[in-house]
């Protein structure tokens, strides 16, 4: 059974990205790779890149949530009754 991926690309990013791809082997290696080789390419760079930069976004919006949260609870509080 196969883990479902972390990271989902919509059809056009994931296309635009295999295009990506294919252009920089092609321009940087000077090897022409299909669309097969570019989709494993990407699978494999989604997996491996995938929960580092998950756990990123997650480290950098905490900051953001908490204060957030905190106006939040501290504008609640403003509502309670005597």
């Amino acid at each position: 059974m196969s883990k479902e991926p972390l990271i989902r690309l919509s059809e056009e990013a994931e296309e635009m990205v295999l295009e990506g791809l294919s252009a920089y082997m092609k321009e940087e290696f000077d090897t022409d790779i299909g669309n097969l080789p570019a989709r494993f390419l990407l699978d494999f760079i989604i997996e491996m890149l995938g929960p580092h930069l998950y756990n990123q976004v997650i480290e950098d919006i905490e900051p953001w949530l908490y204060e957030r949260f905190t106006v939040i609870l501290e504008d609640m509080h403003s509502f309670k009754k005597d």
